[in-house]
């Protein structure tokens, strides 16, 4: 007899338990409310519940979505109504992961577990007008971001069109798309230079793709942009997973 398979029932029992112990401690329960597709690309999910009154809750704040099994996905809230205890998330549906099936079959009523808020960018809580640079995944953060002062967008998609329908929900009017390449991509410099010209102090927020904030980072480096004025957040990385 196998004393590893002998033990493997009671160590999974612990473990679950464990992570029971871990959510009730630090987590809270909420329900999902409403859901609106945006084209084929997005939705956006509404969540609800008491445990999300009362949260003091900052633009450009993350919560990570529990999935089970110690998976987790991190959004960027686009509100926070902490009277009424609701917050809206975008989620871009790309690939096949954990993530992307949890929002392509939640339904309204479904009960889940978020983590947070919690600080995810240090940005100023002025109206400083500010430049987000990024991609699908930092919509919700530019949505958050124009409530509170003026927001240019550059963004690089997979597709414009399929884009369109969520920047048209969410309001959002000064954005410029540059089609997503494997290498570094020079239209992102390119748009980005034309829009310093325009403001040449704003706060430049970069966030998305890894190697495309390493690239632009570079660039305002040697524009002579400081590092005061310039906040970053990788979200993703191709073939890497923890990113947040």
């Amino acid at each position: 007899m196998n004393d590893d398979l002998a033990f493997a029932p009671q160590q999974k029992k612990r473990a679950g338990l464990f992570e029971a112990t871990l959510q009730k401690l630090f987590t809270r329960s909420a329900t999902v409310v409403d859901i609106v597709d945006l084209g084929r690309a997005f939705r956006l999910i509404t969540l609800g519940g008491d445990a999300l009154r009362g949260v003091d809750w900052t633009p450009g704040d993350k919560i990570q979505v529990q999935l089970g099994g110690w998976v987790q996905r991190t959004y960027t809230p686009i509100g926070w109504d902490n009277v009424s205890g609701h917050t809206r998330i975008l989620v871009f549906l790309h690939a096949d992961g954990p993530g992307t099936q949890w929002a392509r079959t939640v339904k309204k009523g479904d009960a889940c577990v978020v983590f947070g808020p919690r600080t995810s960018l240090a940005l100023a809580p002025t109206r400083t007008p500010a430049i987000v640079i990024g991609d699908e995944t930092s919509l919700g953060l530019a949505a958050a971001l124009s409530a509170r002062g003026p927001v240019q967008v550059l963004l690089e998609v997979a597709n414009r069109h399929e884009t369109t329908p969520a920047l048209n929900y969410l309001g959002l009017t000064d954005v410029q798309l540059c089609i997503r390449t494997d290498a570094e991509n020079p239209a992102l410099e390119a748009h980005l230079s034309a829009l310093l010209m325009q403001d040449a102090s704003p706060d430049i927020i970069l966030t998305g793709r890894a190697s495309t904030i390493q690239q632009l980072t570079r660039f305002l480096r040697q524009t002579g942009i400081g590092s005061g004025k310039r906040h970053s957040k990788p979200y993703w990385a191709p073939g890497k997973t923890g990113l947040d």
